[in-house]
């Protein structure tokens, strides 16, 4: 087999607690799809509408509406799914961790004590980012992501996954597992559970206003001996297959430890969980504006009584030694490089600024109109930039030829 390959579990679909509002625009001119929160589940398939939201899985929900095994409110809405989870092991079912994400990417990934962002360095978990303390916009948010098999699926070897940035469901939903657990003798693996969402009142931390909120939680559908009987049954199961779940759980562990998000799972965490995130490094934010930024006319009228300052000082050798100093350094300072000849090509390698937000939505809603695949718009900016895989390594410069390249080959006015 092949050494270090990164492991994932096979997904049929989601199991969402909420989805993408309306478009808006906010003050500055920034257009996203705020998070609608739901005080039910929805299902989906892994597959997506135009607008790159995730199908509704409208026959399996058919089948559990009709089960005797799922919950729903008073509009036919499930507010409880009956599932089974593949492991004893609690953080196997449920990894968690906290994470922000800027920019698509996960920017840093920590398990309370220790954090390790994208650049590789580490440091000090939680941070001053964790919510609801930081007011910034790379904002830390509590992650978990539950993996578990809904009763009802004709697939088996996959699984649905549930994730959710709520504090409130990431504590419940351990607690939730821990106490079934403990009353089960240390089983969970395949006991028939109900994961349920329902309401509950808390304030906002910021201003203590009351609110209600929706919660998931994992619960046994019986009383305890139901319960005990049923981890019995499994336990009898075990031993009669001869499996070893100590065996298979650090398999599993040494996997999950391999998995790595994609590019497009991380784009989906920030446009739904993190829809404020700003979209370039913050190390970044002082330089990108310093680029940006024209020169005010107080500027070139001081490069030019400098210039003429050091031209007079050539015709009068006795100006004061700290003067001549401080003239060449300004000189130095303001020396600007040679203008490019009209046909000579840009060099797009040394371009300083990274591609903006607004490049990044039109390249998108340009290859979506094109309805092109990755590997022609690939194709496409690898006659800009050879070698280059994303869009998201181009810098302003190279964006805007590949807009312009993009606009050409569908003839798109935008």
């Amino acid at each position: 087999m092949i050494k270090n390959l990164p492991a994932a579990l096979p997904e049929l679909g989601k199991i969402k607690m909420g989805m993408k509002g309306k478009e808006i625009e906010s003050k500055q001119g920034k257009k996203f799809r705020p998070p609608m929160k739901l005080n039910h589940f929805i299902i989906t398939t892994m597959e997506r509408t135009e607008d790159g939201d995730l199908v509704a899985d409208d026959s399996l929900m058919e089948i559990l509406k009709k089960s005797d095994a799922a919950r729903k409110d008073n509009d036919g809405n499930l507010t409880g799914i009956p599932i089974r989870l593949l492991y004893n092991d609690i953080d196997l079912n449920f990894p968690t961790r906290l994470a922000a994400y800027v920019g698509g990417k996960c920017v840093c990934s920590g398990d309370g004590e220790a954090a390790k962002t994208r650049a590789g360095l580490t440091k000090e978990c939680p941070c001053d980012q964790v919510e609801p303390t930081y007011d910034g916009k790379e904002k830390c948010k509590y992650n978990g992501k539950l993996y578990c098999v809904i009763e009802g699926t004709t697939s088996v070897g996959a699984c649905h996954v549930l994730r959710t940035t709520s504090f409130n469901t990431v504590q419940s939903i351990i607690g939730g597992l821990a106490f079934i657990q403990a009353a089960a003798g240390g089983q969970l693996a395949f006991l028939p559970l109900l994961l349920v969402i329902t309401p509950k009142s808390t304030v906002v931390p910021t201003t203590g206003a009351p609110v209600t909120v929706y919660v998931a939680s994992i619960v046994y559908n019986g009383n305890i001996n139901e319960l005990r009987q049923s981890a019995l049954g499994m336990a009898q199961d075990k031993a009669k297959y001869l499996i070893d779940m100590d065996s298979v759980e650090k398999k599993a562990k040494q996997a999950m430890e391999m998995v790595v998000e994609s590019e497009e799972e991380q784009q989906d965490v920030q446009d739904e969980f993190y829809p404020d995130a700003i979209d370039i490094k913050p190390a970044e934010k002082a330089v990108d504006k310093k680029l940006k930024t024209k020169p005010k006319p107080e500027t070139e009228v001081k490069k030019e009584t400098l210039a003429e300052s050091i031209e007079n000082k050539q015709a009068a050798p006795d100006v004061e030694k700290t003067k001549t100093k401080t003239i060449k350094k300004a000189k130095e300072d303001l020396k600007e490089p040679e203008e490019k000849k009209p046909d000579e090509p840009i060099d797009f390698s040394k371009g300083p600024v990274p591609i903006t937000d607004d490049q990044k939505r039109i390249i998108v809603k340009l290859k979506t109109q094109l309805k092109m695949n990755k590997e022609k718009l690939v194709e496409i900016m690898q006659k800009i930039v050879p070698g280059i895989l994303t869009a998201v390594d181009l810098t302003t410069e190279e964006a805007d030829v590949l807009i312009a390249a993009l606009n050409k080959e569908g003839d798109i006015p935008f």
